[in-house]
């Protein structure tokens, strides 16, 4: 069998690696992969939103099932390139991937469904969005771009001024098309979780909740990144409070795409903040995480490419998931400016000789003469693997201790207050 991974990230390399322990014993391409990924797939010089070139590859090289990791593909159509070729993908086609494309949509959706979300409004005039914010009195509030931005056009405003500049920005061309449009809703205050399932347009199945890192420094300062750091499992998480947002929030969005026209298949990801009242959605994401799935994958039990498959051929009714013990948390190294620019081109020493329970996923690397120099913004995902989840962020950061690069950067609290619940 053959498999296509697009991307070239740290959550593409955790794909291609579980995607490897199948036992179909996939020969795997990644398109355009990294030297990471490399050592377990064939990496293919095809950006990840070059469609149609994508398409022609997967025609052309009798490529079984593609497996789309990043947004942007998917929000441009790949899906829907690829079916009407007669090739199989897994991830959402156009209309279903507006869930994460379109943040107006996706409340629409959720207004529909009866899905519980923070209040909002949405704004298409700069003007409009600068008088509401001098009328509103209740600070914080949350200005996002609507259309997609690299988990960078969000903004958690504690004052006017703070909210003005966000509209500013957004209106005056800092996130491109994404901010032509954009959305001022209330902060919502409680636990933040990120939650996954696998849908086939019909029915759903569950994978464990995690916990990512936005902001790029400790005690969650500073501007927000594309993720720092995750861990999971998260042992604040009761069955019951999982159970409602399975069946307040992920059942009835999948139900409502579907009755909109807009069949969900793939991978539906709700960032949801477990408030007083109860569980609420922040976001969705029309993907896997990144850096969540870094953590969820190694302790996956079951074939990833079968369930993947069944995905595609509706065939997730009465299945199971299987997980290990183990607890995984995963910490990203970020290059020198980082996330308002990044410095390229440094070399990376001290990833020789790591202990096997630290998993080290490439995220933006090269490779020239056998040496390795970062290449990217976010440049490694370290995770360590352990029996706790003490065990498992002491491996992660001895780790990273010992890596090294000019610049490097990282959060030294990732999973910080989930030791607290740990029992011993």
């Amino acid at each position: 069998m053959r498999v296509l991974v697009v991307g070239g990230g740290g959550r593409e390399h955790a794909l291609v690696e579980a995607i490897a322990r199948s036992p179909l014993e996939p020969e795997i391409f990644a398109a355009p992969g990294n030297p990471g990924i490399a050592r377990l797939a064939r990496n293919v010089d095809i950006p990840a939103d070059d469609i149609p070139e994508l398409r022609d590859f997967a025609k052309e090289n009798g490529i079984d099932l593609t497996v789309v990791g990043p947004e942007v593909p998917l929000i441009g159509g790949i899906a829907d390139a690829f079916y009407e070729a007669g090739l199989k993908l897994f991830g959402p086609s156009r209309a279903a991937a507006r869930i994460e494309g379109s943040k107006a949509f996706a409340k629409e959706v959720m207004n529909r469904a009866g899905v519980p979300t923070a209040d909002y409004r949405i704004f298409e005039d700069e003007r409009a969005a600068l008088e509401f914010l001098r009328a509103h009195r209740e600070y914080p509030v949350v200005v996002k771009a609507d259309g997609v931005a690299a988990g960078k056009g969000v903004t958690v405003a504690a004052s006017e001024e703070e909210a003005e500049a966000a509209v500013r920005a957004a209106f005056g061309g800092r996130f491109g098309a994404a901010g032509r449009r954009v959305i001022v809703e209330e902060c919502l205050a409680g636990r933040e979780a990120s939650v996954f399932a696998l849908s086939d347009g019909e029915n759903i199945l569950p994978f464990l909740p995690a916990r990512d890192y936005k902001r790029i420094y400790d005690n969650d300062e500073g501007p927000n990144t594309g993720g720092m750091g995750a861990y999971c499992p998260l042992l604040w998480m009761d069955p019951d409070t999982y159970k409602r947002i399975l069946e307040e929030i992920i059942h009835p969005t999948v139900r409502q795409l579907s009755l909109m026209g807009s069949s969900y298949t793939g991978l539906l990801y709700a960032g949801v903040m477990v408030t007083a009242e109860g569980p609420k959605v922040l976001e969705f994401n029309c993907r896997f995480g990144d850096p969540e799935t870094q953590v969820l994958l190694p302790r996956l039990g079951s074939d990833l490419l079968e369930l993947m498959i069944a995905c595609c051929e509706d065939d997730l009714a009465g299945r199971e998931v299987a997980w290990s013990a183990e607890k995984a948390v995963c910490v990203v190294l970020a290059s020198e400016g980082y996330p308002e620019s990044s410095s390229s081109g440094d070399l990376i020493s001290g990833l020789d000789d790591l202990p096997c329970e630290v998993n080290i996923y490439h995220a933006g690397t090269a490779e020239r003469d056998g040496k390795l120099y970062t290449a990217g913004g976010r440049v490694l995902n370290v995770v360590g693997l352990g029996g706790s989840l003490m065990e498992a962020r002491a491996r992660a950061y001895a780790a990273v201790e010992s890596i090294d690069f000019t610049g490097m950067q990282y959060r030294t609290d990732i999973a910080l207050e989930a030791l607290e619940m740990e029992e011993f």
